[in-house]
């Protein structure tokens, strides 16, 4: 996730925020996100790169210190892919993409956002949403999906 398209950087106002409860299919992760502003006044990203399209992730991006896992921790499991900067975060007992890591502080960014697919949201009404199309096929293209066509 870049700001090549200077896109405004996300900023959090606690007397303008939410907490979601959310867990991955099985239930055996289970986290709490809290987003400033509040998920029906965010920019859900729906991405077409191949892992976000495969994933089905919809989007969010809050600090790494709003998203507070409660259980399944040790369930996890990481993928990445091509240079191997994003590490995307599955449930290991049901396979759901719960999250992406961008590891932003270990590339020397000063934000640390972790992206959020907020399908793991517990009542969560996609339909409601503002969803808004990043076009990562075209502008990631270091994610080495050739294969994929």
């Amino acid at each position: 996730m870049g700001n090549d398209d200077k896109t405004p950087l996300p900023t959090s106002d606690p007397s303008n925020a939410q907490i979601y409860n959310a867990l991955c299919h099985c239930g055996t992760v289970q986290y709490t996100v809290t987003l400033s502003p509040p998920l029906a006044r965010q920019k859900v990203v729906e991405c077409n790169c191949s892992i976000c399209s495969r994933n089905g992730y919809l989007l969010v991006y809050p600090l790494r210190e709003h998203v507070v896992v409660q259980s399944g921790e040790e369930v996890l499991r990481s993928y990445s892919f091509g240079v191997k900067r994003n590490s995307h975060k599955f449930c290991g007992r049901c396979g759901s993409a719960v999250f992406f890591d961008p590891r932003m502080k270990e590339f020397g960014e000063s934000l640390d956002l972790l992206g959020i697919n907020v399908r793991m949201f517990k009542n969560v009404k996609l339909g409601e949403l503002e969803i808004v199309q990043w076009d990562g096929w075209n502008k990631s293209r270091f994610m080495d999906s050739d294969h994929l066509q």
